[in-house]
C-alpha cells in the first residue's frame, strides 16, 4: 500500500532561535497542493581518453519550495516570513530549524523524523486576487539529525523530536 502525500510532514521553526529546546513548530501545507524536497544531486560525470566514464559524486544541495504561501496573520511563522522579505533580511537572520516526519505506519508509536538547520528566504510577495502570497525557499544549512516523534505529540500537533533510534 503506498503512503498518502499527508505522511510526510514539514515543520518549521517559528522561534527562528535554532534551539531544539525552544522550538516552536508549525507545519507547512495550508494551500500547497504539491510540495517536495528537491535534492538536487552534485555529480560530475567524466569521460577519460580510455573511454572509461567517471563520476564524481559532491553530495546534495538540497531545497524545498512554499508555493503557495498566503499571508495569515493567524499563522505563527508568518510574522517572521513577513519580516525576512520587508526587511530584506540576510544570513542569520533567516535561519531556523526544519522538522521532517514520515509517518509509515498509523498505529506505531514513534515516527523516524529528522531536524535540519535551514535558510528560510522568500522569492517574492504580492500576488493575485487569492491573496497576498509571500513564497518561499527552504534551504538546508548546517547539521542534520536522525532521531523520531510521538504519534501523541504529532496528534496535538505539537511534535516533540528525540535524537536517536527508534526502538
Amino acid at each position: 500500500m503506498k503512503l498518502e502525500r499527508e505522511a510526510l510532514r514539514h515543520y518549521l521553526d517559528s522561534s527562528f532561535k535554532g534551539e531544539m529546546e525552544s522550538a516552536v513548530w508549525e507545519v507547512l501545507g495550508d494551500d500547497i497542493e504539491d510540495m517536495s524536497v528537491d535534492l538536487n544531486p552534485d555529480t560530475e560525470q567524466k569521460t577519460n581518453i580510455l573511454g572509461k566514464t567517471k563520476v564524481t559524486d559532491k553530495g546534495y544541495e538540497p531545497s524545498m519550495s512554499a508555493d503557495p504561501y498566503y499571508a495569515d496573520p493567524s499563522k505563527k511563522i508568518y510574522p517572521k516570513i513577513r519580516e525576512i522579505a520587508m526587511d530584506r533580511l540576510k544570513g542569520d537572520k533567516c535561519k531556523t530549524l526544519m522538522l521532517e516526519v514520515i509517518v509509515e505506519d498509523t498505529s506505531a508509536a514513534k515516527h523516524l523524523a529528522y531536524v535540519q538547520e535551514v535558510l528560510v528566504k522568500p522569492q517574492s510577495y504580492g500576488g493575485d486576487t487569492e491573496g497576498v502570497g509571500f513564497p518561499f525557499n527552504v534551504l538546508e544549512d548546517g547539521a542534520r539529525t536522525k532521531g523520531y516523534v510521538t504519534s501523541e505529540s504529532l496528534k496535538t500537533d505539537s511534535p516533540v523530536f528525540t535524537e536517536g533510534a527508534i526502538e
